[in-house]
């Protein structure tokens, strides 16, 4: 027996075969022929490209469709194109512009602070690695497994694991990756165990061997002895009656022993998501991200908004969405509508933004109030700062409203707009909040810890200092949650820390009354709080 040990991404435990991706070495034996030349060959080689992706569309649902729709658009990408012709009329054949571009797209994409847009980096090099592929003479031929394995390489792409059959993947070893690799994301979305950071030696043993992989533990083990094949097979059954137990409290309301009942939401992105988290019990959705239409590199037009999130609350059957407007700025950059800023951090950042940019405003606002008549919906804006935001903000939601009328478009008069507290001086007058009008509260901690500690959340070093618990943070969640209960308005946690089960039940003693997250930790929160006296959860500190 061999053991190797990395770093678990998505929990699980599996047995079996290991079968290597290799995608060998790209780029040998390139011919350059003349710019005009390189230039038609990328344009034919997007054709088909394109054709691919479609084939794959027609296979995937989900998640998954939703990737390889945003790798189409990004072969329309106007950006990702001007940077490939350039490197092209520079004197680059096209396959090597597409893989250079393709690098350094990603690698802006991959610095975002927002989970759902650091996943993209990857799908940006699988699409042009498609393109690459297909110029360098070898499209991409789908993985043909012909028994359940375990897949093995550097990193696995998105379309590696779309274009097989489900239960053929038993999981995924990489000796390379990170926490937000597509490895990762797909893994968890769909359930899939995963260990990256394997280590290169790894890869060299591991093709055709028998495996364990240990994705509880952080570990995989070529050719376990029969000893250790037993103690797997148990604990995979003992594994399987607590997944069945924990699904069997999808229905059962959310409710501590002391009788304070709390809903459980779901951070969403897009359709595919909200289908998942209401298949994983989420109540509704509790914040759904919108800046990935300026993110893609077009602006998008009040009708394929409206489309957009009429489509989310079809996907969300009855439940409530609550919609964030456009959150960018700071790390979270748009090419080419946003100016360089000294200190992008405390500058034009979400609601700023939006009221810098009216007109991009105003299609959103419009498109929010007509799809709000298709399904339950909420509204939040980011950002807030104080009741002068609010105001502004609201002024804008009256002018989208006479918009609307004089279009003779329907639309809904008593859609609700709340706000999101994630500085401290939203916090600080959350009561004038709610007297503004606001008819909702939304915590977002992950930034209210940053401000509130003077801590860059996306620095490592600075760990130490970013404590969702402390002192200073619990006050800030309950000056919130006492605003909120006095207006009779609720109040949600739609940060990371909402699925911390040691942080979880502090929040809702503190006053709050719902709490959003990834849907894969739903239940997870569920069952702590279903045994959790909030009477006996640790005071303030």
């Amino acid at each position: 027996m061999r053991e190797y040990t990395g770093v678990t991404v998505s929990e699980g435990l599996v047995m079996g075969p290991v079968r290597r991706i290799d995608r060998g070495v790209s780029g040998l034996g390139r011919l350059i022929h003349d710019r005009s030349k390189e230039r038609a060959l990328f344009e034919a080689a997007v054709v088909l490209a394109k054709d691919e992706l479609r084939g794959l569309m027609e296979q995937a649902d989900g998640d998954e469709r939703d990737m390889l729709r945003f790798q189409l658009v990004m072969l329309d990408d106007q950006a990702l194109l001007t940077e490939i012709s350039n490197y092209i009329a520079a004197g680059a054949g096209s396959a090597a512009a597409t893989e250079r571009a393709g690098q350094i797209f990603a690698r802006r994409i991959r610095d975002l602070p927002d989970e759902y847009l650091r996943q993209r980096g990857a799908d940006v090099l699988d699409v042009c690695s498609r393109v690459v592929e297909i110029l360098d003479g070898k499209p991409r031929q789908k993985l043909e497994l012909e028994q359940p394995a375990i897949l093995a390489a550097e990193s696995i792409l998105p379309s590696d694991i779309i274009s097989i059959d489900r239960g053929m993947v038993l999981g995924i070893a990489t000796s390379k990756g990170s926490a937000q690799s597509h490895a990762a994301i797909v893994a968890r979305t769909m359930g899939i165990p995963a260990v990256i950071e394997l280590g290169e030696e790894f890869l060299k043993h591991c093709d055709g061997h028998e495996a364990v992989l240990d994705a509880l533990e952080g570990r995989l083990i070529l050719d376990p002895d029969e000893t250790l094949q037993q103690q797997v097979r148990r604990q995979r059954e003992e594994m399987a009656r607590e997944k069945a137990r924990l699904a069997g409290l999808r229905g059962t309301p959310c409710i501590t022993r002391d009788g304070v009942p709390v809903s459980l939401l779901a951070n969403c992105s897009e359709p595919g998501g909200i289908e998942q988290a209401v298949a994983e019990g989420a109540e509704g959705v509790g914040l759904l991200r919108t800046e990935f239409f300026l993110m893609k590199g077009s602006i998008p037009d009040e009708e394929e908004q409206y489309y957009f999130y009429s489509s989310c609350l079809a996907a969300a059957q009855g439940r409530l969405v609550t919609v964030r407007t456009f959150d960018v700025g700071a790390d979270k950059l748009v090419e080419g509508m946003m100016l360089p800023e000294k200190n992008p951090a405390l500058g034009l950042r979400g609601l700023r933004f939006c009221l810098e940019r009216r007109d991009l405003f105003q299609d959103q606002l419009c498109a929010l109030l007509r799809a709000a008549t298709k399904g339950p919906m909420d509204v939040m804006f980011p950002m807030v700062g104080g009741v002068m935001d609010f105001r502004m903000a609201m002024d804008e939601v009256e002018k989208a409203k006479a918009n609307l009328r004089m279009r003779g478009l329907p639309f809904d008069e008593d859609l609700k707009f709340g706000c999101m507290i994630e500085v401290p001086s939203a916090a600080l007058c959350a009561a004038e909040l709610a007297a503004a009008g606001a008819a909702f509260f939304s915590i977002g901690t992950n930034d209210l810890i940053q401000y509130t500690h003077a801590v860059d959340r996306m620095d490592a070093r600075l760990d130490m200092y970013y404590k969702a618990d402390s002192l200073a943070i619990q006050r800030m969640i309950a000056m919130t949650a006492r605003a909120a209960r006095e207006a009779g308005i609720p109040v949600c946690v739609c940060g990371r820390a909402a699925a911390d089960p040691k942080i979880a039940p502090l929040y809702v003693k503190l006053g709050v009354s719902s709490l959003s997250m990834a849907s894969q930790s739903l239940m997870d929160i569920k069952e702590v709080l279903l045994n959790t006296d909030l009477s006996e959860v640790p005071s303030l500190a």
